[in-house]
């Protein structure tokens, strides 16, 4: 069924699951935002490239308003709900100052797969812990679903349209579990890089080969 949203057009992907926390400072998307939050209606995010809205977003929802500040920007907190095929843009909403457009919410299939979902955050701690992140991890459950940390674990703005276009939670997974294994040995090699430039300009201590002449 096609729906119309008010949309907030960003260069950022959200993803369903995720919360996400947003600075809100021009006056159409203050408007949008407040209309939002009163009513308990939800808005889109469709990730933008060269000003150009994509044909796919996510639906979110407004969990509160954290701070209003005297000017009237706002911080507020949002949660990802389910993703959206953009048929149609509209660069203001008739009698708003803010867009909308044409939606239609795509039949994900969510169901995991636990062993694979497993892999995954044991390859997500070990970047972590490459990296001394102290990120925390989701807990491991039939109830996680890789949206909700798809923003930390290295993705490139192209790599996470390409995730979200994805309609099904094994196959994102997947997706995911092989981006890891090509990233964590990249940086491996990079921790190493770093030790070796701190140990520039201190004394080494080397022991030297015992050459067979």
């Amino acid at each position: 069924m096609k729906v119309i949203l008010p949309m907030f057009p960003l260069n950022l992907v959200a993803f369903p699951g995720e919360k996400l926390n947003l600075h809100i400072f021009e006056p159409r998307y203050r408007q949008m935002i407040m209309e939002c939050f009163e009513n308990s209606t939800s808005f889109g995010i469709p990730p933008v490239i060269e000003n150009k809205p994509l044909k796919i977003g996510t639906e979110m929802q407004v969990l509160e308003i954290s701070h209003t500040y005297d000017d009237g920007k706002m911080d507020i907190k949002t949660l990802g709900i389910q993703a959206f095929n953009l048929i149609d843009f509209h660069s203001k909403m008739e009698d708003k100052l803010y867009p909308c457009g044409e939606i239609e919410r795509i039949q994900d299939d969510s169901e995991t797969d636990i062993i694979l979902a497993g892999r995954v955050l044991n390859l997500v701690k070990e970047l972590y812990e490459m990296m001394k992140m102290n990120n925390e991890i989701p807990k491991f459950d039939s109830a996680f679903r890789i949206g909700e940390i798809a923003h930390k674990i290295g993705l490139n703005y192209q790599q996470e349209i390409a995730l979200l276009k994805i309609k099904n939670e094994v196959q994102r997974l997947e997706f995911v579990e092989s981006h890891l294994m090509k990233l964590i040995p990249i940086v491996g090699e990079m921790e190493i890089l770093r030790k070796k430039v701190q140990m520039n300009g201190h004394f080494k201590n080397i022991i030297p080969p015992d050459l067979k002449l």
